[in-house]
């Protein structure tokens, strides 16, 4: 049934001011436009979608605004034409998704004289929808991850190898405070064993036998990373669990909380930890109430943290938090006392796993004594396993181990060139190896995504490129 017009054109025009006030109170955005399309009155919540001021759209016909990229397609000229009510999501600038209901009213000719719209912003509610599909693979991913971590624990003795002064004052002054539940701070460079000493300090504690949750919040999408931490409530966002869901603080109630690679974690939800961790409470994503919490967190970071305060990357307040308990792991290179020790407890978990009784040569040892070590301890047992599988002897000796670093020395980005491939396809090549190389030096995409001067959705993008 066509809906009569009521309000004229010429009653708006006489009445303008009366009617836009009125409107104007509306919590929807409302414009409205002749029969031939042009704007002829809209209120300020129409605006904010527009992205537009007054004087921009008054008095401009939707073919024009439709002409010059405003809309996409104009839900008027659709009612118009149809003389019938027409409803679309309509793309505007900014990437901004309005639901628009145009509905025409005719005059006693039946003719179109009038269209009024309702618009409604559902831009959030599109990135809500996309954020539940991404919370909902990565916490299938974060299973398995967790699954794994499982499996890893159950190999763990619970000691640290340490023959060197700097590693036993760690391990006397973590030991000495295992009945405090102040927060830790946690510094070196990747493959020193910041994990390690965590295990360490729980271990120690009058937690041990309470959840011990670890998380690296390089591996956490930026806009995962609320909801992941302090979870949210049901009906939070469009699709949301039913449920709501516990985040980690929750899971770790009573126990520790261990935030490795935590200057990763973005400004704005600094804020929040720093609050969790003053006054052991915060609200869930969507939530009204205060969850009371007792955890204690351990914090982890290869980055030079005043160095990030100073840029503005992390909060200064939230630093000095977190550090009330500092441990500065040194290299492996500063304390080379630990090398034999630590070659020695690989070999024997490694006989063990792989069923052999394999040993080292004195020489051989000496060499590993004298490496640079670059990636540290977690690169010592990674040639360990090496040279322990690659073999066949019972004895590990000088020329195998110098075989085996070697490689390590040079080891870099190279490619050969290859007459039968496009450029484009031996950039890629050498891009791809750049990018593996990377990768096996740092501890995270996101460590390697800033060493190589680029930012991490970019390297996400060239991740997934290269199936990485």
């Amino acid at each position: 049934m066509k809906k009569r017009n009521l309000l004229t054109k010429e009653f708006i025009k006489d009445n303008f001011d009366i009617i836009l006030q009125f409107i104007d109170l509306m919590k929807v955005g409302i414009f409205i436009t002749d029969g031939e399309g042009t704007v002829i009155m809209l209120n300020k919540e129409s605006l904010k979608t527009s992205y537009l001021d007054f004087d921009d759209v008054i008095n401009r016909n939707m073919h024009e605004l439709e002409a010059i990229g405003y809309v996409d397609e104009s839900s008027v000229l659709k009612a118009i034409e149809l003389k019938d009510d027409f409803t679309m999501v309509q793309n505007c600038k900014d990437n901004a998704s309005i639901f628009i209901t145009a509905s025409p009213f005719f005059d006693r000719n039946g003719n179109v004289d009038l269209v009024i719209c309702t618009e409604r912003d559902i831009t959030e509610t599109i990135k809500l929808e996309q954020l539940v599909k991404e919370n909902r693979d990565f916490s299938e991913r974060l299973k398995k991850e967790l699954d794994l971590l499982k499996n890893e624990q159950s190999r763990y003795t619970g000691k640290i190898i340490s023959e060197s002064p700097q590693m036993k004052q760690i391990l006397q002054t973590a030991k000495r405070i295992g009945t405090v539940d102040t927060t830790v701070m946690i510094l070196g460079e990747s493959g020193v064993g910041k994990e390690v000493l965590a295990d360490y300090l729980v271990q120690n504690s009058t937690r041990k036998d309470r959840p011990f949750i670890k998380i690296n919040c390089a591996s956490i999408p930026e806009n995962l990373m609320e909801s992941e931490l302090f979870g949210y409530e049901p009906g939070a966002f469009t699709g949301a669990d039913a449920n709501g869901k516990k985040g980690f603080f929750e899971l770790a109630d009573r126990g520790t909380l261990f935030l490795d690679e935590v200057s990763e974690i973005p400004v704005h939800i600094q804020a929040k930890l720093l609050r969790v961790l003053q006054e052991h409470e915060f609200k869930r994503l969507g939530g009204q109430n205060d969850i009371k919490v007792d955890v204690r967190v351990i914090a982890a970071s290869n980055r030079n943290l005043l160095e990030a305060v100073a840029k503005g990357e992390f909060r200064e307040d939230l630093y000095y938090r977190l550090n009330v308990l500092p441990f500065t792991i040194p290299p492996l290179r500063e304390r080379r006392e630990d090398i034999p020790f630590l070659v020695k407890n690989f070999m024997h978990r490694f006989n063990v796993e792989h069923k052999t009784m394999k040993e080292i040569d004195e020489e051989a040892m000496a060499v590993l004594e004298r490496a640079p070590w670059p990636g540290n301890v977690r690169e010592l047992q990674n040639v360990i396993e090496r040279l322990m599988v690659s073999y066949d002897s019972m004895r590990i000796t000088l020329s195998q181990v110098e075989e085996m670093l070697e490689p390590e020395k040079s080891k870099g980005p190279g490619i050969e060139i290859d007459l039968d491939k496009s450029l484009k396809e031996q950039m890629d090549a050498f891009e791809r190896e750049v990018l593996e190389h990377y990768l096996d030096k740092y501890d995270s995409a996101a460590e390697a995504a800033r060493n190589l001067g680029i930012n991490k959705s970019t390297m996400s993008r060239k991740l997934k490129k290269y199936n990485l």
